[in-house]
């Protein structure tokens, strides 16, 4: 099996490779060392996006994705479609935004369609705002949606990705400072893991608090804390808590991060660590290499561990159209038995 996956993987980059050097066709410009940090800085004015008029912008992407996965539960192959269309606002000082997400296929329970974000925020001045809706929240490296991503899938498969490392939307308030070389982030919000619930506000709450500095021009420094304070029955305790660290360098074309995560989770102990490397060889062509571990202990004392190796190769076609391939292999060690999981993606990404 695993030779038939490398050959399927062979093939494909090859084909790729060929068509992604077509004469005339466009490319995406090679990375550029960052300037200052994104934390709390309004960013809705600076994105791009199709002018519905001079207050109104859209953009937004489809994401189709082949996924093959070989683990002792036997072999499965799928197709997978989403997609997200955003609305972005400009009435300065006020800005707002609109993410709708587009599932073609949910899962029993889940909508096709559903209101990810929705925010307004007004500027003080260039460098302090208040936010205040449905936003997401500040923790963690990887982004929240497909073309942010340096690898087809984020980088993890236990706790945290099952308790919302990355990648989490949550309602409340935010104050919000960004100058360049630092931001800072506070939010309030009425839960920030678990599902909203008619609990009532002052029994039920969630903070979150995150700085990041720009050392010098491409390396980015980011500390976060997020606390929810909730009920839960059962014996363990009722609070979630998580630290998040990261070091990120991008120097022109290459693309350097490490971060680390320790959760609390209703009495389960959670730690997590993440090494990824990107190049961006040409303008068409560039690979990811990531490795992340985690080790997850739930109340009772069961034991999960798990370590991912990933290999993205990432192929630009257009500006507009891009090509992936991401191989992950995963050993699992778990209290009753270990397992190995062999994963192949291939992925269509159209961005507008």
């Amino acid at each position: 099996m695993k030779y038939i996956l490398s050959s399927i993987l062979a093939l494909a980059m090859g084909v790729t490779a060929s068509v992604a050097q077509i004469p005339g066709m466009m490319s995406m410009p090679s990375a550029q060392p960052l300037e200052g940090t994104s934390l709390g800085a309004n960013e809705t004015i600076a994105y791009d996006g199709i002018a519905l008029g001079n207050r109104v912008k859209l953009r937004g992407y489809v994401d189709f994705i082949y996924n093959y996965k070989d683990d002792a539960t036997g072999d499965d192959a799928r197709f997978t479609t989403a997609g997200d269309v955003d609305f972005l606002f400009d009435f300065s000082p006020v800005t707002g935004e609109a993410h709708l997400s587009l599932n073609p296929n949910p899962e029993p329970g889940e909508d096709e369609v559903t209101l990810e974000q929705a925010f307004g925020r007004y500027s003080f001045n260039q460098d302090f705002n208040i936010s205040f809706g449905r936003q997401l929240t500040a923790l963690g490296f990887d982004a929240d949606e497909a073309p942010g991503l340096y690898a087809v899938t984020p980088a993890y498969t236990l706790g945290s990705g099952k308790h919302g490392s990355q990648g989490n939307y949550a309602d409340g308030i935010r104050a919000n400072f960004n100058n360049g070389q630092f931001g800072f982030t506070f939010g309030l919000h009425d839960s920030y893991w678990a599902e909203d619930s008619d609990t009532a506000f002052n029994d039920h709450f969630a903070i979150d608090i995150a700085a990041s500095v720009m050392i010098v021009p491409g390396l980015e420094a980011r500390l976060g804390y997020a606390h929810e304070d909730g009920e839960v029955t059962g014996p363990g305790d009722d609070n979630i808590d998580q630290f998040n660290a990261w070091l990120a360098y991008k120097p022109g074309d290459l693309t350097l991060a490490l971060e680390f995560d320790i959760f609390d989770i209703y009495g389960d102990e959670l730690w997590d660590i993440m090494f990824l490397a990107n190049y961006q060889f040409v303008d068409w062509f560039g690979a990811t290499f990531r490795y992340s571990h985690e080790d997850l202990e739930e109340f009772g004392g069961a034991e999960s561990n798990a370590d991912r190796f990933t290999l993205a190769l990432l192929f630009t076609l257009t500006d507009n159209l891009f090509i992936n391939f991401e191989f992950s292999h995963t050993e699992l060690d778990m209290t009753g038995g270990d397992d190995d999981a062999e994963e192949l993606y291939i992925e269509g990404l159209f961005t507008f």
